[in-house]
């Protein structure tokens, strides 16, 4: 069948075209905003925090690592 005998025309074609170019667009643009926002997340590495008694601030690594450490020393009875 054609467009024709379907009763479609050549417009409703090129409106219904014009639509979802509109509609990509849109989801392109959300895309492009989603993009930006997870880009500026930050990391873990870039995640700092000073825990109390020390001088300076330590990344996420380093604070479990410090974790860890006086976990390890508090098990061990070395307090």
């Amino acid at each position: 069948m054609t467009n024709e005998q379907q009763g479609i025309t050549e417009q409703q074609v090129a409106d219904a075209i014009n639509v979802i170019n509109d509609c990509l667009g849109k989801i392109i643009k959300r895309i492009e905003e989603v993009e930006k926002y997870v880009s500026e997340i930050p990391t873990p590495d870039k995640t700092y925090y000073k825990p109390e008694g020390y001088d300076d601030y330590m990344n996420l690594k380093e604070n479990f690592d410090e974790v860890y450490k006086r976990i390890g020393e508090l098990e061990n009875g070395r307090v």
